[in-house]
């Protein structure tokens, strides 16, 4: 009864493997009980997130503010411009302008390495060279582990000394047409202060410690948005891999031939008379009209 009841939800969950979240905890542990484990996603995933190697900041704090300004004074340029051409057009109408609200939203999230704004953080690795710890671009997205994770507090130690003054300088710059260079002196050199002195030199052998740059596959870089939308939304549930699924899917039509169709495609489950799995199901009239009932309900949630 119980492998029957398994084979049912996880034919109900194969019509669509993105819907595969709507699985309850129940679902969930027979699926577990049946080999398969699940990604825990959104509220439910918590992943410590990895530690920071604190002794790197100080080699690496004045980089990250250069590479920050220049990313936030770009982005500030495309959000500005437009708009203080549309105030121009229009000096005599009292149209809504909070140009330094839309700024200070982009920069709000420019840390974050889960948000677009933040992706740059995780495209840098961390190299010791010529007595320097450089930011060295990557061409791909890597896994946010501990070098990640560092660049991440760096840049959120930046934001919090440069407090307004971050928002506002890029503002003005903006709307004065200010050089970039300049932009990251006032910035990083004035108000955050960590370009004020000389970056230390790192001495030979010193760094014993390392960490290999970790590029992110398609797969691995979606599974990570998703999540993070998911975080944002309140969401939470659990996917399942469709190579996991389609393989336990054979092995129950081994073991009960001809119940996934010919082609590995789920058969009609319901009966005429509405009772799952016919006359053989081995399941009680309850049982049937329960798992009848949630049949319906799930492909009434598909078809909206």
């Amino acid at each position: 009864m119980l492998r029957l009841t398994a084979l049912l939800v996880l034919a109900m969950h194969l019509r669509s493997v993105s819907s595969q979240m709507g699985m309850g905890p129940e679902e969930e542990e027979m699926m577990e009980a049946m080999g398969i484990k699940g990604q825990a996603m959104g509220r439910k995933n918590l992943t410590p997130q990895a530690e920071i190697f604190k002794k790197d900041l100080k080699y690496i704090n004045c980089n990250v503010c250069r590479i920050m300004v220049d990313i936030a004074y770009d982005k500030s340029k495309e959000i500005l411009e437009k708009r203080f051409k549309f105030q121009k057009k229009r000096k005599h109408d009292s149209t809504e302008f909070d140009g330094e609200g839309a700024v200070q939203e982009f920069v709000e999230k420019l840390c974050n390495p889960l948000k677009p704004e933040g992706e740059w953080v995780t495209k840098i690795d961390l190299k010791e060279e010529k007595g320097a710890l450089a930011l060295a671009q990557q061409p791909t997205h890597g896994k946010c582990n501990k070098e990640c994770r560092t660049i991440e507090q760096s840049c959120n130690d930046i934001i919090d000394k440069a407090d307004t003054e971050f928002t506002e300088i890029l503002y003005s710059s903006v709307k004065e047409n200010t050089e970039l260079e300049k932009v990251q002196r006032y910035i990083c050199n004035r108000a955050a202060g960590v370009c004020k002195k000389k970056v230390p030199k790192l001495e030979p052998g010193k760094r014993t410690w390392d960490e290999k740059f970790h590029p992110m596959t398609p797969e691995e870089k979606q599974m990570q948005d998703m999540q993070a939308n998911l975080k944002d939304s309140g969401m939470s549930g659990t996917m399942y891999k469709r190579e996991d699924l389609a393989g336990m899917m054979d092995k129950m039509n081994d073991m009960m031939p001809g119940m996934m169709g010919e082609e590995g495609e789920e058969e009609e489950v319901v009966g005429e008379a509405g009772s799952v799995g016919g006359e053989d199901s081995g399941l009680s009239a309850e049982d049937e009209e329960a798992m009848a009932a949630k049949l319906d309900a799930e492909e009434a949630k598909q078809e909206l």
